[in-house]
């Protein structure tokens, strides 16, 4: 007998163990447990042979009887919560008689050295107590079977049958041991096969809840670190786009530590769909004072059901993406700099003013077109080393004299562009003429001062697109090398029309 116990009732231990691990907040979940936790009590009892006379074992005794007794209506309980119907008057009806027959048992003495209490000497008490506890059951079966039938659910039928067939057999089992062997066959066997009709019970209701998530059984262990304690933030969405549930990656990500059920995740992330299912899309965010970039990925968690809840994952990758940008920017900085002067090159010029459609100004503009006189001299009496000190020179000059957020351009090999926004010929002609006046500030040894670095200059103002003003400028600082160089020239239609017909 005992070895038998021991491995019903280790099997026992195992389910009541991997239930109270993966117990979770589902009501259904609860009430197994509860039913399982009766039987377990009640099987370690029944087996125990210190029913004597002592303090102990009077507490034993009492702990046994209502173990036994609360074993049905734990069962109607887990039905109830089973079947999804509210604990109503019948229920607590039954609880009113259960306490009545729990409490008429000091009126008729049982005899303890028997465990089965319906087998008791007085015939009339045997019955009635019997029936009381087995009416929470059959009334439990009864609300089963009514919910088979009024099931449109395929699924739950098929969770109900493991159900029913764990029953019908400890059924049978049951009457067996404790009826027909007995009375008929004088077979004694104890409560042994009262312990097997339990356990195939228990094992064919667990089943159902394996196999087809009868009670949604989700792990707390796995909840709680593979879910809230995930270094990916992980929302669990339905779909309304409102938050089901989120773990405390996500709370940081959005910096947000009260976000919660019911929360719109559009609220955070303006580009969020339900309807999408993302893989690693990046978007932009603005949180509180800052902007934050998002890659986030969601999939439903039934794919069956495209409009089931979804699971959306985000990560933090402002980090490598600011860095990517820093990257870029120098890239872009590199491609876009005069090696030699440190000034902006001309394909600067053509993807600021050109490719991001900055043709036509939004305000006036003031351009200097500035042409070395006479460079080609210095490149061919001096070198191109000399030469290269005069650009450099020239550059740091101009640099010098205007603001910081001016563009200055080598447009070409000794040609310069200034675009000064905002502003009027008349301030822009000042500008030019401090920038020719200070190349005698342009310090180059090789040239010994026999080579004085003067400044030819074309000026435009204008809101027209930009080449034509960048045209009007070259043909003005060609109007001042016609007037003799070293002089700054406003474009003007006729002067240069007349200073053209000079040069030629």
């Amino acid at each position: 007998m005992w070895l038998t116990f021991a491995i019903i009732y280790g099997i026992m231990i195992f389910i009541w163990s991997f239930v109270y691990m993966n117990r979770s907040h589902d009501q259904i979940n609860q009430a197994f447990l509860y039913f399982l936790s009766d039987i377990l009590l009640w099987m370690i009892l029944s087996v125990c042979d210190t029913y004597d006379g002592t303090f102990g074992g009077l507490v034993l005794k009492t702990i046994y009887w209502l173990s036994m007794m609360n074993m049905s209506l734990f069962f109607l309980y887990f039905v109830y919560r089973l079947i999804h119907r509210t604990l109503d008057a019948l229920f607590f009806i039954l609880i009113g008689i259960n306490i009545l027959t729990i409490l008429s048992r000091y009126l008729f003495p049982i005899d303890y050295s028997d465990p089965t209490f319906w087998r008791l000497s007085i015939p009339v008490v045997a019955p009635l107590m019997s029936a009381t506890f087995c009416f929470p059951a059959i009334i439990g079966l009864y609300l089963m079977v009514r919910q088979y039938r009024l099931a449109t659910d395929r699924r739950q039928r098929v969770q109900l049958r493991y159900i029913y067939w764990g029953i019908g057999v400890a059924c049978a089992l049951s009457v067996t041991s404790e009826y027909l062997l007995p009375t008929l066959l004088h077979i004694n066997l104890q409560l042994n096969l009262m312990f097997f009709a339990i356990l195939i019970f228990v094992v064919a209701t667990f089943i159902a809840i394996m196999k087809y998530r009868l009670l949604n059984m989700q792990s707390d262990y796995i909840f709680k670190k593979l879910f809230l304690n995930s270094s990916d933030g992980t929302i669990i969405l339905n779909k309304n786009a409102r938050i089901i549930s989120i773990n405390h990656t996500a709370k940081e990500i959005l910096e947000d530590d009260h976000l919660d059920s019911g929360d719109r995740i559009a609220d955070y992330i303006r580009e969020y769909s339900f309807e999408t299912d993302y893989k690693q899309f990046e978007v932009a965010v603005r949180i509180k004072d800052h902007d934050k970039y998002l890659s986030i990925t969601q999939y439903p968690i039934d794919t069956s059901d495209q409009a089931s809840v979804k699971l959306l994952m985000i990560t933090d990758i402002t980090a490598t993406k600011l860095s990517q940008i820093r990257e870029k920017d120098i890239l872009i900085e590199r491609s876009s700099i005069d090696q030699l002067t440190g000034l902006y090159n001309k394909q600067y010029f053509v993807d600021k003013y050109y490719a991001n459609k900055r043709g036509a100004s939004n305000s006036k503009l003031s351009i200097l077109f500035i042409d070395i006189d006479n460079f080609k001299n210095i490149n061919d009496r001096y070198g191109h080393l000399v030469g290269d000190k005069v650009l450099k020179g020239l550059a740091a000059c101009i640099r010098g004299l205007i603001r910081s957020d001016t563009d200055v351009i080598r447009f070409g090999g000794d040609e310069f562009i200034v675009i000064l926004e905002s502003t009027r010929a008349g301030d822009a002609f000042a500008v030019a003429e401090r920038i020719r006046g200070c190349t005698d500030s342009v310090m180059v040894p090789e040239l010994n001062g026999k080579e004085k670095i003067s400044l030819s200059i074309g000026l435009m103002e204008g809101d027209a697109p930009i080449n034509d003003l960048l045209m009007k400028a070259d043909m003005a600082m060609y109007t001042s090398k016609c007037k003799g160089k070293n002089t700054t020239t406003i474009y003007n239609e006729l002067d240069n029309k007349i200073a053209a017909n000079d040069c030629m």
